[in-house]
């Protein structure tokens, strides 16, 4: 059991150690393009998804919507977002992308697209296939909820 335990541990360090690392080259690829990951992310989810409101933009990117209040507010002062009132709730606002913002997140695409070539480039088709499915089967065991320790 002690041997089962130390593997998982490792399997786990290792993880959390590649996880840091992709962020912190993810983040500095685009913030030398201009954005944060964190509003990359927003950009990008207003691509796929088209205009909504800030409190499901926020249950969409697993964010306190107050961060999602403050990344929009950058948002929009730099022009990439715009907002209008939500016809179906006059409390709340629907968040859209502007052309420019539009423009932003291909070149967002764009640099992660190339962060994630370097980040997993050296591995083969077959190596990156099993990883997802890897990922995908633990993501798939784990309890939902904001701690899943505390389950």
């Amino acid at each position: 059991m002690a041997s089962r335990d130390a593997v998982q541990l490792e399997v786990g360090q290792a993880y959390f150690e590649l996880y840091h690392q992709v962020h912190r080259i993810v983040d500095q690829a685009m913030g030398a393009a201009g954005l944060s990951l964190a509003r990359a992310k927003v950009l990008m989810r207003l691509q796929d998804r088209g205009p909504m409101n800030q409190s499901t933009l926020a249950g969409l990117l697993g964010y306190a919507p107050r961060s999602v209040t403050d990344t929009v507010d950058a948002l929009e002062r730099d022009g990439l977002v715009a907002r209008t009132d939500d016809e179906n709730d006059r409390r709340a606002r629907i968040v859209a992308l502007t052309p420019a913002g539009r423009d932003a997140c291909e070149t967002a695409r764009t640099v992660r697209n190339q962060a994630m070539d370097e980040i997993f480039g050296s591995l083969t088709v077959r190596e990156r296939g099993t990883l997802v499915e890897l990922l995908a089967k633990i993501r798939t065991n784990l309890p939902t909820g904001e701690n899943p320790c505390a389950q």
